[in-house]
C-alpha cells in the first residue's frame, strides 16, 4: 500500500512540474494545459487505485476472493502477506450465513 501512495505521489507531482514547465516555456494560456493536466491526473489514479476495491493481495496482485476471511484477514498464500481490507465486515457477514 506505501508503493501505491508514494507512486500517486510521484506521478501528481511529475504531472504538476511538466504543466509548469509547458507553460513557461510556450506561449499556451495557462487555463487548458492545467485542465489537461488535472483530466490526466484523475485518468491516472482511477486506474492505480481501481484494484484496490478487488480482493487481491496488495502484497503481491493475486487473486484472495478463495481464502477464508480470519480476523485480521486474508492471508496470501503466495507471499504471507495479511490483507485487512474490510475484515471484519466480512467476517460479519460469512457468521450470518
Amino acid at each position: 500500500m506505501q508503493k501505491i501512495r508514494v507512486r500517486a505521489l510521484w506521478i501528481v507531482v511529475g504531472i504538476g512540474l511538466t504543466t509548469l514547465g509547458v507553460i513557461s516555456m510556450t506561449a499556451l494560456p495557462a487555463l487548458p494545459v492545467v485542465g489537461v493536466a488535472v483530466a490526466a491526473v484523475a485518468l491516472v489514479l482511477n486506474t492505480m487505485m481501481r484494484d484496490l476495491t478487488t480482493n487481491t493481495c496488495l502484497g503481491c496482485g493475486i487473486d484472495l476472493s478463495d481464502q477464508p476471511a480470519g480476523v485480521h484477514g486474508r492471508i496470501c498464500p503466495s507471499c504471507g502477506a495479511v490483507n485487512e481490507r474490510l475484515a471484519l465486515s466480512e467476517r460479519d457477514d460469512d457468521r450470518k450465513t
